[in-house]
């Protein structure tokens, strides 16, 4: 089967530093892809890669049987990227944030997709007036989730989708990306907590030092102890 999206002899350097090397990684149509790794292993910068927003040194990147040129045309061909961070507006309220998120969707279909969001997180829309950066941790990571959702993506990428949030926020996220793959959209999540992995994704890929070092079913890599302790140990306290 070809595969949605993949990466072929990836090289990617940050000025002298080079962090990604030969990467070789496929994403299957309908999957949740798990990226694991410790930090500054490689997994945001695959992402970044995989979405246009790093163009690598050498190597080939395609998604859906085109090579990925600029970030917004990938966007438009149905790949939308939840970066790590509080990337939004701290000013902006919530229904501005998402109304920047849907400036290249048709006018005809922006506020439609805005409601359906609200919706969709509920506490957004109790939230809709209040500034994005008045939200806890888990609600500004929902409206980072439903800005990316806005444009009906074939492919959605999550950079840290977990981190620092409390559990009963982060299995809600986990539940919204199950819902979100059941509905046909193919997940690719950057994780550093081995135990969400297992629970959430069909495959993982483990980074280490900007290669790949396993490949396989999220359980296997309990089996593997020597990689089981990296996850854990870079999972912090987690």
């Amino acid at each position: 089967m070809t595969p949605l999206a993949s990466l072929r002899a990836v090289d990617f350097s940050y000025g002298q530093l080079q962090v990604l090397f030969g990467v070789d990684l496929d994403v299957r149509e309908g999957e949740i892809l798990g990226l694991l790794g410790t930090n500054g292993a490689g997994k945001s910068t695959v992402l970044r890669v995989l979405s246009g927003l790093a163009p690598p040194q050498r190597g080939q990147v395609l998604f859906r049987d085109a090579p990925v040129g600029a970030a917004e045309d990938v966007v438009k061909r149905g790949l939308a990227m939840v970066p790590g961070g509080k990337a939004m507006f701290p000013d902006l309220t919530v229904v501005e944030s998402l109304e920047i998120g849907a400036r290249l969707l048709p006018k005809s279909t922006r506020r439609a997709r805005i409601d359906r969001e609200l919706q969709r997180f509920p506490r957004l829309g109790e939230r809709r007036s209040s500034p994005a950066g008045a939200l806890s941790g888990g609600e500004q990571q929902q409206l980072a989730v439903a800005k990316a959702l806005l444009a009906d993506p074939v492919l959605l990428c999550v950079d840290e989708l977990s981190l620092g949030l409390a559990p009963l926020v982060v299995e809600g996220l986990l539940q919204t990306v199950r819902d979100i793959r059941a509905a046909g959209t193919t997940v690719v999540v950057v994780e550093q907590s081995l135990n969400i992995a297992v629970s959430l994704c069909d495959r993982a890929v483990f980074l280490e030092k900007g290669t790949i070092r396993f490949e396989g079913e999220p359980k296997e890599l309990l089996e593997r102890g020597d990689i089981a302790r990296s996850v854990f140990l870079g999972a912090g306290n987690r």
